[in-house]
C-alpha cells in the first residue's frame, strides 16, 4: 500500500464525511420547511374556525331579528284586522238601522 492509496483512502472518508454533513443539513433545512408549514396550516384552520363561529352568531342575529320584526308585522295585521272588524260591525249595524227606518 502506496501513499498513493492512503491519500485516495482518506479522502474517501472525506467525501462521505461532506455527503454525510450535507444531508444531516439537507434533513434540518426540510424539516425546519415542514414545520413553517405546518404551522401555517394550523394559523389557517384557527382563523377558519374563528370565521366559522362569526358566521353561526350572525346567523343567530339575524334569525332573531327577523323573527322580531315577523312579531311585529303580525302584531300589526291583528291590529288592523280588529280595526276592520269594529269598523264592518259598524258599517253593517249602520245599515240595518238605515234599512229599518223608512225612506222619506
Amino acid at each position: 500500500m502506496g501513499f498513493f492509496d492512503v491519500i485516495m483512502g482518506l479522502v474517501g472518508l472525506g467525501g462521505l464525511g461532506i455527503i454525510s454533513i450535507a444531508g444531516i443539513a439537507f434533513y434540518a433545512i426540510t424539516r425546519d420547511f415542514n414545520q413553517e408549514k405546518e404551522k401555517l396550516q394550523f394559523k389557517k384552520m384557527q382563523e377558519e374556525r374563528k370565521l366559522e363561529q362569526i358566521k353561526q352568531e350572525n346567523y343567530l342575529l339575524e334569525n332573531e331579528d327577523m323573527r322580531l320584526e315577523l312579531n311585529k308585522i303580525k302584531e300589526k295585521r291583528l291590529l288592523a284586522e280588529k280595526e276592520n272588524e269594529e269598523n264592518s260591525r259598524w258599517l253593517i249595524q249602520e245599515t240595518k238601522n238605515d234599512k229599518e227606518k223608512p225612506e222619506k
